[in-house]
């Protein structure tokens, strides 16, 4: 697992995917990524499974929103996310640490069994989701993990808004 670090909640929005911090966790981060999952799913991945070249469409989506924010966090960040469908893509990795802790590794793993059934790679018994906006997720998460140099994420259980923006 990782290090510790600030714990930073990741929530998928519309338009945008945000970063926050509780307020209490001293210094507090609230960053909006310029790249949601739904606007993702329906603009560059727009098949199911999506087809290769959006795949490398979405990556540099989001590799220009990712690479910048880093400069805006901590040096030590923990992050942590209660998104259902990111849960669902976790149940779907063999590999996984812990059912609460996503690796890196088991991030590529999705991420390679994604690619391997967006090549058209037949896939009777794989149950990973690979619906556009599962994908949007995929891709947002492990550019982040790359990008800002982190080996993993938190899932946490609970399913309700912790955050809101005004």
């Amino acid at each position: 697992m990782s290090a510790p670090g600030v714990p930073l909640g990741l929530w998928f929005r519309e338009l945008s995917t945000e970063v926050w911090s509780a307020p209490d966790a001293g210094g507090a981060v609230d960053l909006a990524l310029p790249v949601g999952s739904s606007m993702l799913a329906r603009e560059v991945l727009r098949h199911t499974p999506p087809r290769p070249l959006e795949i490398e469409q979405a990556i540099e989506v989001v590799e220009e929103a990712v690479m910048p924010a880093r400069a805006q966090l901590p040096e030590a960040i923990q992050l942590f996310c209660t998104d259902p469908l990111l849960h669902a893509l976790a149940a779907a990795e063999p590999q996984a640490d812990d059912p609460v802790w996503l690796s890196m590794e088991a991030v590529e793993q999705l991420f390679n069994r994604l690619v391997a059934r967006a090549e058209g790679r037949p896939a009777p018994q794989d149950d990973l989701p690979v619906d556009a906006a599962s994908a949007a997720r995929l891709v947002i998460v492990r550019e982040i993990l790359h990008h800002w140099g982190l080996n993993g994420l938190y899932l946490a259980i609970s399913q309700g808004v912790p955050h809101t923006t005004t």
